[in-house]
């Protein structure tokens, strides 16, 4: 059958969602937010950009884009190296802040802002000079583009030399960077731009089938602090694989998910570390629970008991001081997230990170004035002790949490009370 006018696309609507996709890359590439948050913004770009009347199938398309980008990430991860350059790339930041020179991934939008605000934080510091990429830099690479890094001197007869010293800082690292020494001029790095996505992160959902059951979740949180704005997303009549997926994986600790199916039968779940604990029924492992989900909202059985193995999962939290995200209610991590989030949390006074093991084991961290970073372990007692560490030692500490469910710190040296 020939196609007529109105069957033709609308070009208008085609490169609106052009530009969304193009945005989204970018999230998903800089291993930002989860599937709620992506889909958040993508809204707000929506809003942003398309007319008041802007046809209602573009807002529509956009749970699948946000889920499909994702997959296109989770497909790509397994052909990643064991060290990506964007890994590389945060390491060579820290060792910049380490050396004097204040580093800052994706900060602000564009250089104006950057610079505007870097010259302050620098001199506050007591830093040399400072080097950073900024949003739209990211957007170019994301792109497949060279990524852009910019620096400065606080004295201006030493730009080149700065500049020369990020350079070299970048190849240690393995990266490859491209400058003629003019400190007019940023540094390029050729690399591959995508950053590893862990946990929550990775998630998404599969494409709605309306013949799946569906249950009513409701959720209960004994602590002092609000739900995070992701999971009160799925209360009310959720289908059993978002549940099973995107939801009970991830619980944070304390969190209880009161599920109820067919017939009035009610669940009370809640996460333990590394498997799902169902009052009156049996542990379950999470990252297998959608087809014991599924079986209970049809027949209202749960498997036989089992023993699921509770390690390999640290509950974490986290405050970044410069405003870069924070985790108030312990959220699941694996050892590979967890020492992830040692190197891309901002080191400034008052960045903080605490780490527990299924055995009980609790280190935490926090980033004090002078770039010194001060970890401890907590005794059965709630009495502290610790030392200052690097980054390198604190990255084996947290190796060591997760693989034997114990604190290596004092392996590093006499450790003390804390100052404070």
């Amino acid at each position: 059958m020939p196609r007529t006018a109105a069957d033709a696309p609308d070009p208008a609507a085609s490169d609106l969602l052009a530009t969304l996709r193009r945005n989204l890359a970018t999230r998903v590439a800089s291993g930002r937010g989860g599937y709620v948050e992506l889909l958040d913004q993508a809204r707000r770009d929506l809003a942003d950009l398309a007319d008041p009347d802007e046809p209602e199938d573009v807002r529509a398309a956009l749970p699948g884009l946000v889920a499909s980008a994702l997959a296109g990430h989770a497909r790509r991860g397994r052909r990643r190296p064991s060290r990506t350059d964007t890994e590389r790339l945060t390491r060579a930041f820290r060792a910049l802040d380490a050396c004097g020179i204040t580093a800052r991934e994706e900060f602000r939008c564009c250089s104006t802002c950057a610079r505007a605000e870097l010259g302050g934080v620098a001199e506050a510091a007591g830093a040399r000079g400072y080097a950073f990429y900024h949003w739209q830099d990211a957007e170019v690479a994301a792109a497949g583009g060279a990524l852009a890094v910019g620096f400065e001197s606080r004295h201006p007869l030493r730009r080149a030399a700065v500049g020369e010293e990020v350079a070299e800082v970048l190849r240690a690292h393995g990266l490859t960077v491209h400058w003629d020494g003019d400190p007019d001029r940023r540094l390029e790095i050729a690399m591959d731009w995508d950053r590893r996505r862990h946990g929550r992160l990775a998630a998404f959902p599969e494409p709605e089938d309306p013949s799946e059951p569906r249950l009513t979740v409701a959720f209960t949180n004994p602590g002092p602090y609000r739900l995070p704005g992701w999971l009160t997303r799925y209360e009310g009549r959720v289908a059993v694989s978002d549940l099973a997926r995107m939801v009970l994986p991830w619980l944070p600790a304390g969190v209880v998910a009161a599920v109820t199916g067919a017939g009035g039968t009610e669940a009370r779940i809640e996460r333990d570390f590394g498997f799902l604990r169902v009052a009156g029924g049996p542990d379950l492992p999470r990252d297998r629970v959608e087809e014991h989900l599924g079986r209970w909202a049809v027949c209202g059985t749960w498997p036989p008991p089992a023993s699921p193995d509770r390690g390999g999962v640290l509950d974490v939290t986290y405050f970044d001081a410069s405003g870069e995200g924070s985790v108030d209610s312990p959220e699941p991590m694996d050892g590979t997230a967890a020492r992830d989030l040692l190197y891309r949390l901002t080191p400034v006074e008052g960045t903080f990170a605490v780490f527990t093991a299924h055995t009980g084991a609790v280190v935490q961290m926090m980033w004090e004035s002078g770039m010194r970073l001060w970890m401890e372990e907590l005794s059965d007692g709630g009495s502290a002790a610790g030392r200052h560490v690097s980054l390198p030692e604190a990255e084996e500490v947290v190796r060591v949490l997760d693989a034997e469910g114990r604190s290596a710190l004092a392996d590093l040296g006499e450790l003390s009370p804390p100052a404070w």
